[in-house]
Parts: structure tokens; sequence; C-alpha cells
């Protein structure tokens, strides 16, 4: 498979503090990767990076074969980058269809208010969220809120759809229906980089895992394998590497 995202040496800092230490890093199309670190590692900030929200320090970033890193945020969303946030933020005086609506008019298949609505009400039904639709949004409940994070993100059409802790704070019951909804998106054919602290949550959707710690990669490859290389048991769960 070619290379959908790619990030080429690229580095940023705050101060002294390293988030990316001339990072390469690449997910092809229709691939599932999750992002594992210790708290403070910038796996956020490094979404930010790919997204625009942060700007780089150096390198490129490169989505479809095309260097995006001159595009502003909504320019990058618009060629099929999308992202859904820890906490959602949605326009709480806002329905729930009217925040799909919205999103839908903003994204990367842009063709007016009846193609958006359109693409909405699908989007709805996926999300399991068809009997919330004329519900404010500012009244749903975590799990339904998290639900509409990740269908505003995917009522822009995306290809590559950048996950950040999605699953924190629900029940295992909650994580179940998200795990679900996730699975079935990646199954769309739309690329998944999830950073997740709920571990089994991300092992059930990824093929790849890799680990950031003090700007660099540390771990790379199979999720399981990873999860219990020492390495990773050291920087990350705080488990002394020899035993």
């Amino acid at each position: 498979m070619s290379d959908l995202l790619a990030l080429r040496g690229l580095s940023k800092a705050f101060g002294a503090i390293v988030i990316a230490d001339r990072l390469d890093f690449h997910v092809a199309a229709g691939e599932a990767v999750g992002i594992l670190g210790p708290n403070g590692a910038g796996k956020t900030t490094l979404l930010g990076l790919v997204t625009g929200t942060v700007p780089a320090d150096a390198g490129r970033v490169e989505f479809d074969g095309h260097d995006v890193s001159a595009l502003s945020t909504h320019q990058r969303c618009q060629r099929g980058i999308a992202r859904a946030f820890q906490v959602p933020q949605p326009f709480g005086d806002m329905t729930v269809f009217e925040n799909l609506v919205v999103a839908a008019c903003f994204g990367a298949q842009r063709g007016g208010q009846a193609r958006a609505q359109r693409r909405s009400l699908e989007i709805l039904d996926q999300c399991g969220l068809m009997g919330r639709a004329n519900d404010p949004a500012g009244g749903l409940t975590l799990l339904d809120r998290k639900r509409l994070e990740l269908a505003r993100a995917l009522a822009t059409s995306p290809r590559l759809l950048l996950l950040d802790e999605v699953a924190g704070g629900l029940t295992e019951h909650e994580c179940q229906a998200l795990i679900a909804l996730i699975r079935q998106v990646h199954a769309s054919g739309v690329a998944v980089v999830w950073i997740e602290h709920v571990v089994h949550a991300l092992l059930a959707v990824v093929s790849r895992v890799v680990v950031l710690y003090q700007g660099k990669w540390v771990a790379d490859g199979d999720p399981h394998e990873v999860v219990k290389s020492p390495t990773v048991a050291e920087i990350y769960m705080g488990i002394e590497a020899d035993g």
C-alpha cells in the first residue's frame, strides 16, 4: 500500500521540551495505527502537527503525496484529514443533526446544503445517533457526546481519521460500543491513527503500534509485541526493564 500520510524530519520543541525530534512517520492508505507514550510525551501535539493547529519547527507533512505543511487546518480538512478530540466540544445550543450539517459543509466533499444534509443523515445512522438527531448537543450523555465528536469528524468525509483519547471516561460496555463503531469506520477504508490510554480498546482495532518518548519513536510494530516489550514497559508503564 502507498503512504497516505508521511511525516518527514518533523521537529517541534517548546523551549527545552522536545516533542518531535526529526520524526519520520508513515501511514498507509486504509491502515490503522495506534500511538502510545507516557503523559507529556507529545502525542496530542503530534496530531496538531498533522492537522496544522500546531506549526512545526522543521520538516514537512505530506498527505496523499503532496506537501501540506503550508496549508491551514481547514485546507487540510478539505483534503481529507479529520480529527476527533479527547474532550468533545460540539455546538451545544445546536441539535446533533445541525452539528453534522456544519461539519459536512466544511469537509472534503462539499456540495451544498442538500448534500450536506444527506451526508449527515448517513452519519447519524452509522453512529447510532438517529434517535438523538433533534436533541441539543449540549444535553447528550458522555457516550453520545463522544459518538457525536466522532460523527462530526466523519461528516467531513475523511480519508484519514485522527482519534485522541476517545475511549477515556467510558464504561466497559460503552467502550465496546465505541470500538465497534471505529472498526466499522476503518472497514470502510478510512485510515485511522489513534492515541489511547485504554490499551485494550486500541489493540482491538489497530494492526500496528508506535511508541513516542522524548521526541523519538522507541518502538514500532505488532501491537501485542510492542506492548509486551521491556522498553515500553519501562517508559510507558513505569516498570523496570530488568524485572
